[in-house]
This record gives structure tokens, sequence and C-alpha cells, in this order.
């Protein structure tokens, strides 16, 4: 018998159990009971506990220690607090349940558990490369995200920029540019030429260096009394950064590998710290991709740096600035009134969401 030919078996999710049958000859197929297994929860769920009676009391996560306990900031204290089995059957979307910053609703009757996720006012994530994307949570309820890179060791790439300055837009967070690693510039001027583009945007945009100590105090201007993530391309100095803005931090720093002049990560998970000069920083680690949601590819026309003032002259509401014709942003970069290579990137970033 050929293959094609046999009989294609369906799996069903059958329980066993012991029963005693009298007439083999009356045994019917429906007395067989299908395994009924628990379903994901919907992510309203995880709003309220559902627990009668049960007093809450409010803290703001600091730093996940494994994927179901993490550090709270309770009032002075800070406690170690297990996810309540009620939270892991929720279906959440994410690939990490909380993230730093989060703040949430916890049981202390026996030991602390984590019963209640707050919403959230914002989120930094990046998205995985895969086809059905996973969103990993960076850090949340921010005001401002530092995105962090560096002149030299490794290069700038002005491309992670934009694609920060996206994310952050569609969350209603603030961008702020760090460029670490001014001392080793010898060109101002060609750094100068690609942050005056931002810089015209009304996006804050600050030099630094660990090694010589520049910018240190603007930037603490920048950072007392917010909530600010730190992010960025790995090997940027961001940790050497903190370093200079909090000394006692002592966050392990290393150089860039010497065979691939890339980042080494020496962060290796997020945390929320508190400044000693007002506010909180959530450390994360470096990364050397950036990905967007493929849900939000519609928006980026509307909100990529430089496009809410060309936009709304395109020909066609939902111009997507490649093809269609009478488009501004097109024009614009004709005319030489916006930069080429900023054009690019929009569209590397477009193409990377198709």
């Amino acid at each position: 018998m050929k293959k094609k030919d046999k009989k294609k078996f369906k799996r069903r999710n059958i329980r066993f159990k012991n029963i005693d049958i009298d007439e083999l000859d009356y045994f019917e197929e429906e007395d067989i009971q299908e395994e009924k297994r628990a379903e994901k929860k919907i992510p309203d769920k995880a709003k309220s506990s559902q627990k009668s009676d049960l007093k809450l009391y409010k803290g703001r996560i600091l730093e996940i220690t494994t994927n179901y306990k993490c550090c709270v900031k309770m009032g002075k204290k800070v406690l170690e607090c297990f996810l309540s089995g009620r939270l892991k059957q929720i279906n959440y979307e994410t690939k990490n349940l909380v993230a730093p910053g989060d703040w949430v609703n916890v049981d202390l009757s026996e030991y602390p558990r984590i019963e209640e996720i707050l919403p959230r006012k914002n989120s930094l994530s990046r998205f995985t490369e895969s086809g059905y994307q996973q969103e990993i949570v960076i850090a949340s309820n921010v005001d401002q995200v530092i995105i962090t890179t560096s002149w030299r060791n490794p290069e700038l790439k002005p491309g992670l920029i934009d694609r920060y300055i996206c994310a952050a837009y569609l969350q209603n967070i603030e961008p702020i540019v760090c460029v670490n690693k001014i001392d080793l510039c010898t060109k101002l001027a060609e750094l100068d030429k690609i942050m005056n583009f931002y810089k015209k945007l009304k996006i804050r945009v600050v030099y630094t260096s660990a090694i010589q100590k520049r910018g240190i105090e603007e930037l603490k201007r920048i950072l007392q009394g917010k909530d600010s993530v730190f992010s960025g391309h790995s090997g940027a100095g961001k940790s050497s950064l903190l370093n200079c803005l909090q000394p006692d931090l002592q966050l392990k720093v290393a150089n860039t590998s010497n065979s691939t002049g890339k980042g080494i990560h020496t962060t290796t998970k997020s945390r929320l710290i508190p400044w000693d000069f007002g506010g909180y920083l959530i450390d994360t680690p470096g990364i050397k991709t950036f990905n967007l949601k493929k849900e939000d590819k519609d928006k980026l026309p509307r909100i990529f740096p430089g496009f809410p003032k060309l936009y709304s002259n395109c020909k066609f509401p939902d111009c997507t600035h490649t093809h269609e014709t009478d488009c501004a942003v097109k024009k614009a970069v004709e005319k030489k009134q916006f930069p080429l290579a900023r054009y690019e990137s929009y569209l590397r970033i477009i193409q990377s969401l198709l």
C-alpha cells in the first residue's frame, strides 16, 4: 500500500482512567473522555486578581532575576517577589511578562507574590526577526530614552538612531541622542553635519567622553528628576558613561573586540537604579540590531524623523514615500532639502518590515 493511500490518523487528547466494563459489546467510543487542558487567558485577565478580600500593595519592579522572580521596590524596602501562577497563564504576546519600570500589586500575606501588573503608560520594546515577531520589552513607564552611540569603536550608526527615534515616537517617549567617545572624533564638522539633522527637529543631542569627562554635567541636567532608559549599540561605552554620572554604581566595563571592532556585552540584564541627583536609570544590555514591529509599518511614513512636516503635502493621504507620484518627501530629497542618507535609512526600515 502506498503512503498516500493510507488512512490518515487524527490525534486526540485522551485522558485514561480505570473503569469497570461488564459488557464489552456495549462499550461505546463516546465513553472515551477527551482531556481538557487549561487554556491561556486573555491579557485583560491580568488587570485584576479576582480574589476576594485580598489586600495588595503597590511596588515597582527594579530587576528581573529569573523568568518568574523579580526584585520589587515596596516603599523603602526591596523585596524578592514571585509572579503568581495566574499571571503565568495569561496569553501575553510579549516574550517577557514584566520589565524593569513596571508597577505591580503584590500580595504580602504569605510570601511576596505579584498578583497584578498595572497598565503601562508606555514601553520601549524591540522585536525578534522571525516571521512571527515576539515583543521583547526593554523598559516601561519611562520619560525619555537616551540613545547611546559612539563616534568610533564601534562606528556611529545613524540608521540605528533612526530606529530608536521611531520606537520612541510610537510610544510617546522623548528621544535624546548621546554620542559617546567624542575624544576619538578628529572631524567634529563631519559629526555635526549628521547630528544637525536631529537638532533641527528639536531632538536633543549631547556629546560625551567618559575618558575626558566631557558633556557629563550637561547629560546630568537632562537626566535629573526623570525616569530614563539607556539603550543603544553594544560597545558604545554606556557603562563607563554611567560610572561617570554616578561613581558608586561601579558597573563592569570592557573594551571592544580587537578582532571585530564590535562591542562586547558587559551588561547582561536590565535593571532600574535610582540616581543620587533625582530620578531613575534603567540600564539595559547593548544591542546589535533593533527591529521595529511589522504592524507599525503603516505609521512610519508619518512619524519618521523629518516626515511630519512633509507628508501632508503628498498627493495621496496614505503615501508610503516609496513609489508614489507627487510625493513631498521624494521631492524634498531630489531638491536636497532632505538628506538622502536619512531617506535611504527609512527605505531600509520599511524593507525590513515587509
